[in-house]
């Protein structure tokens, strides 16, 4: 069931009413429900997994709450108790998600090395092959398990865990940001499950204001998916085929085509998960906040996905050691990690050390800049500004490159001839210029850039973090109507054959 689908557009409303007209104790057990069937309406028996996960670290982190009540002294430290209990239910949560995501890669790689040593010392031995198992991954796997890692860390250090088993499985089973995030923290999420459920014994409040909001944001995410992410994965598609080529000026269109597509799949996605639990009485973290405009490649990470790079921090970058002791190090291997998170293949890998090389790079010139009054002064004024946001759009861009391609080599490929202008189109090739004319995409990137920058201009200017909620003084007489000519808009520029979400293979 994907959000941009007709069976999504009929389980929301059915889920929205069920959830608003039942008493205030079935509130929350009839959204876990919907929650479940969300999920299960893929691979049901992946259901039981996420049960299980979630029934493992609720009992933990109750056993980890235990021990940390019986710690004679609170500033002494984690006891031996709550350690060992720790990296039990890291273990599991890790061991899960290498499982499901990393073995076969883990067993490739092994094999791949193994041959290319043999081939290297001119041993004399047969060529080995890897043993691969058919394993499907578990939608989301990625997303729940950081928060299940998130709320161990968390407990462990003396926060309250979740007591009420519903609250908890809720947190887990959230439908609206379970497959792609955003990576929920439980401190905010069951505090609002309390204070809006009635858990403080004030009765929950249907808000006109979550609803008008909330209804903005699943339309504005439809009108990026459907109209434009969609449009543009057609000639991304294309253009990262490995079974053509192109030249030069065609390969520039694929790369930027998977730019864009990549930003409005993803935010669009988050739209509508925000905006639904929105009208659910539920507030989730943005996820972007113009990462486009990044004037660096730090400033880029803190507007691109931000409740992943906000974990990446927290859980891994900080426990490594931070800005304490060789911050380089330590922010290369935390966006190395990053990468092989989002895949396992050697080219998000690559992907991640080149976005660990550029922060390292960054906090390097950083450094230099702050004591160059030269460079501080460049970067102050207007030309600056723009050298620099145009420089990291391109810095960003040649790390998507290596992000969408399917191998390590077929990335370097494409950059040559962006680059280097090497590169001619086969005759099997399309031109990718006169699909780009002949698309809708261009229409649906002017509306939603006009409709963007007469919202959100002002504070852009003013680097404020933004979102894009339109009409919010206005009534239902205007609402109606444009609401109505986004939902048309955005069928009417939909291309025949819609992609699914790129964030669901993680």
């Amino acid at each position: 069931m994907l959000f941009n689908s007709l069976s999504y557009f009929v389980f929301f409303p059915v889920v929205f009413a069920l959830y608003w007209l039942s008493a205030r104790a079935l509130k929350k057990p009839v959204l876990l429900l919907a929650s479940y069937i969300f999920y299960m309406s893929w691979i049901p028996k992946y259901g039981l997994l996420v049960a299980a996960l979630t029934g493992v670290n609720y009992a933990i982190g109750l056993l980890l709450a235990k021990f940390n009540s019986t710690q004679q002294s609170p500033t002494s430290g984690m006891s031996s108790a709550t350690r060992l209990t720790l990296i039990l239910g890291l273990a599991l949560n890790l061991g899960c998600l290498i499982y499901f995501k990393y073995v076969n890669f883990i067993c490739t790689t092994f094999t791949d090395a193994l041959n290319y040593s043999v081939n290297l010392f001119h041993i004399p031995a047969p060529k080995c092959y890897a043993t691969t198992f058919d394993i499907i991954l578990p939608l989301g796997i990625s997303f729940f398990v950081f928060e299940f890692i998130h709320y161990l860390v968390d407990v462990a250090k003396g926060e309250k865990p979740v007591r009420n088993p519903i609250d908890f499985a809720l947190f887990a089973a959230f439908f609206p940001s379970q497959i792609a995030g955003p990576i929920k923290r439980f401190e905010n999420f069951i505090e609002q499950l309390d204070t809006r459920a009635g858990q403080t014994g004030t009765a929950l409040k249907f808000r006109s204001t979550d609803m008008h909001a909330g209804l903005a944001l699943i339309l504005q995410g439809l009108f990026k998916k459907a109209a434009i992410a969609d449009n543009l994965a057609i000639l991304a598609n294309a253009g990262f085929n490995p079974s053509v080529n192109l030249n030069c000026g065609d390969t520039w269109i694929a790369v930027l085509a998977f730019t864009f597509q990549i930003y409005f799949d993803f935010s669009g996605y988050t739209d509508m998960g925000r905006g639904s639990a929105l009208m659910l009485g539920i507030a989730l973290p943005d996820n972007f906040n113009f990462p486009y405009l990044s004037k660096s490649i730090s400033d880029f990470w803190r507007r691109w996905h931000i409740s992943l790079s906000t974990w990446l921090r927290d859980y891994l970058y900080i426990p490594l050691g931070g800005g304490r002791s060789n911050k380089n190090r330590n922010l290369f291997l935390t966006m190395l990690l990053g990468g092989l998170w989002h895949g396992a293949a050697m080219h998000f890998v690559a992907w991640g050390a080149y976005q660990g090389g550029m922060l390292a790079l960054n906090n390097w010139y950083d450094q230099r800049a702050k004591n160059n009054s030269t460079l501080t002064n460049f970067h102050a004024h207007a030309v600056g500004k723009i050298f620099s946001v145009v420089l990291t759009f391109l810095l960003i861009v040649v790390g998507w490159t290596l992000f969408r391609a399917e191998t390590v080599s077929q990335a370097g490929h494409i950059m040559q001839v962006m680059f280097l202008g090497a590169g001619e189109t086969s005759a099997q090739a399309p031109s990718l210029w006169t699909a780009l004319t002949r698309s809708p995409v261009i229409t649906a990137l002017m509306i939603y850039s006009s409709y963007a920058t007469i919202f959100c201009l002002p504070k852009i200017i003013k680097e404020k973090n933004v979102q894009v909620q339109p009409l919010d003084a206005i009534g239902w007489a205007v609402r109606i109507p444009f609401y109505a000519a986004v939902v048309v808009a955005a069928i009417a520029f939909a291309p025949a054959q819609p992609s699914s979400f790129i964030y669901f293979q993680f």
